[in-house]
């Protein structure tokens, strides 16, 4: 259970889940040394909602002798809906893959870039009856924004928001992410942090 989103923390990530910093990350600056841009109320005027799903397999009945006699467990393959009020235009490229042409604009290829990782790590305001907030964090996947619509302002204004969606990829025999309890006895956030966003071992 939890209460409210407080932030979405994204980077993009190498397949070994190492994040990328410097002009080739997710700030595309050569003064970033964290590779990790924290989408919340003061940078993209907060985040309206985060829906997962796909986080376990079907179950299938297998049948024998006229009865069900196992149960078969399928792998689940995450997909992740986040809906951002307003992401700054560059973070919102980068974590599309889209590619800049020098010029302020950025080429709609038509497909989402496989080789452009994401990772996220999602924090709540609080649990339930506690002060205490949990997190979830995928460790990579491809983004993706299916459609964009404007909208005309009439008597009030007309905003569309920021609707990513990130398919799931697992970082080898990892999975595809974690549940974290800040309430747990041995919770470290730094911790947490180093698992969901791997620190750079090179130099960018």
């Amino acid at each position: 259970m939890s209460l409210g989103i407080k932030n979405v923390k994204f980077a993009l990530v190498k397949p070994t889940g190492e994040v990328i910093k410097g002009l080739n990350g997710i700030n595309q600056s050569a003064d970033d040394t964290t590779g990790i841009f924290t989408a919340d109320q003061n940078t993209s005027y907060g985040i309206a909602s985060v829906a997962l799903s796909g986080l376990t397999g079907t179950v299938t009945p297998v049948w024998g002798s006229d009865v069900v006699v196992y149960q078969s467990a399928g792998k689940g393959t995450p997909s992740s809906v986040l809906t951002i009020n307003a992401l700054p235009n560059a973070v919102k490229m980068a974590i599309l893959g889209n590619k800049p042409d020098g010029k302020g604009g950025y080429k709609i290829s038509g497909k989402s870039d496989s080789k452009n990782l994401v990772a996220f790590l999602v924090e709540s305001r609080e649990t339930f009856d506690d002060d205490k907030p949990v997190y979830i964090g995928m460790y990579m996947g491809i983004a993706s924004e299916a459609a964009h619509t404007f909208t005309s302002s009439n008597a009030t204004e007309n905003r569309t928001t920021d609707v990513i969606t990130i398919a799931g990829q697992e970082r080898g025999d990892e999975g595809f992410g974690k549940h974290w309890f800040s309430d747990s006895t041995n919770f470290v956030e730094k911790d947490m942090l180093d698992d969901i966003f791997k620190p750079s071992l090179t130099t960018p």
